[in-house]
Order: C-alpha cells, then structure tokens, then sequence
C-alpha cells in the first residue's frame, strides 16, 4: 500500500468510527504533514482523494469538512439523456476533436491528485445531428501512451475504442469514480459551443483507475442541463 492510501484509509477510519462527525473540520494540509511526516505533495493528494470519494466538502480559506455521505450505502444510480425530447430517433451521434497536446501542468496533477507527468490531454465536443449538447476534456497518462500519434486527430473521435485496441486499456471496464454538480457560470470556452444562451450545465469530474489503483485518466465534461438527468434510488 503507498504512503498516502495508508493516510487516506487511517483518515477514513476516523471518520467512519466518528472520531470525526459530520460537519466537523478535519486535518489541514499542513497536519497531515507534521502528523503523518509526508511531504505537501501527498498531504495534498490525500485530500484531494478524500474529496473526490465524497468524505469531506472543501470551502476555500476555511478548510475541509466531513460530508453527509451515501458512502457505503447501496444505492440504485440511472444517468439518462433526454434526446428522445429535442430529437427525432434517427438522428446520428457525432464528436468532434477541438485538439490533442501533451501538457506538463505540476499545479494541475497535484490539484487532481495524480502524479506529475506529462498528460495526453483531448477536448472533444458531442453532437447529436447539428446541436452540440456536450463538451469533453480527457487527460491521460503519457507513460501508458507510448508512441501516440497527436496528429491523427480522426483517431481521436472515438477515445475509448482507439486506446483499448491500440494499448489494451477499456476505459469502460475499469474502476471509475465521478463527481456531479450543477453550475450557471460555465467557462467561456465551453459556453461557445454548449450554453450560447446561458444555460446552466451539469458538470462532471471523473477520474478512471488502472487495476494497481493509479489514476489512469481524468475527464471533465461539461453537458447541456436539458440533454441529462439522473435518477438515485435507495
């Protein structure tokens, strides 16, 4: 077990006892530091992870908080589209790729908790006939694309399938977590494409791990409020 899982599940365990309730403040990053004797890096990584898995809620200059969670409880998650709304049943799904490029961000790994590399980094946006109605940012580990080919934008229509034949990862069949919220003040650049008139969308943080529990992708996507809904039952 790395150093941080080993911080993360002694943290878990404290709430999860209720050494830590809910709504109660927990460690800052610089305890964790002094508690644990890691660097900042990793103190920061674990909070990130205790975030993403929905233990704590974050408020900037303030700290972070134990969350009301369904963390270990079973539930029922649907996620729809509602096409079947705006679209007749024979319209055609398409995705086109806004770019490809290897990027080396040190801030932008240590804020989503992966170790710092170089990232494969495709934004795409989804269409159904000529409506845009969804906007993709995936980023992935360079040191298991070796050999990608960047300037094969066409390869990239279709992300899952070109990396599951050409490095034998499916995307779709490993352990994945993802994080939901509603938001009004989309980013510009995505606005352009998805929200012109300034709609509200759903935006999802999502991260896909290989089976030794390293992060293997991270992929923000933003969609259109009126293209998706979601059902949880218990």
């Amino acid at each position: 077990m790395k150093k941080y899982e080993r911080i993360f599940a002694s943290i878990v365990g404290k709430i999860e006892t209720g050494v830590f309730k809910e709504g109660e403040q927990i460690y800052t990053e610089k305890e964790i530091k002094d508690l644990y004797g890691v660097s900042s890096t990793t103190a920061v990584r674990v909070l990130t992870e205790l975030e993403n898995r929905g233990y704590i809620f974050r408020v900037q200059g303030k700290g972070s908080f134990v969350s009301k969670t369904l963390v270990n409880k079973k539930i029922y998650f649907t996620e729809n589209n509602n096409f079947h709304k705006y679209f007749t049943d024979n319209v055609e799904e398409t995705s086109k790729v806004i770019g490809v490029e290897i990027v080396q961000d040190k801030e932008f790994c240590e804020k989503i908790g992966m170790p710092v590399s170089q990232l494969l980094k495709i934004t795409r946006v989804k269409y159904i006939s000529d409506v845009a109605w969804a906007h993709q940012t995936n980023y992935m580990s360079m040191k298991y694309l070796p050999n990608i080919n960047i300037e094969d934008l066409e390869s990239f229509k279709e992300l899952a399938t070109m990396i599951r034949e050409n490095y034998r990862i499916d995307i779709h069949q490993e352990k994945s977590k993802k994080k939901i919220k509603v938001i009004t003040d989309v980013p510009e650049s995505v606005a352009y494409y998805i929200a012109k008139d300034g709609e509200p969308c759903f935006e999802f943080d999502r991260f896909t791990y290989l089976s030794d529990g390293d992060i293997f992708e991270y992929v923000k996507i933003y969609i259109n409020y009126k293209y998706y809904e979601i059902t949880i039952k218990d």
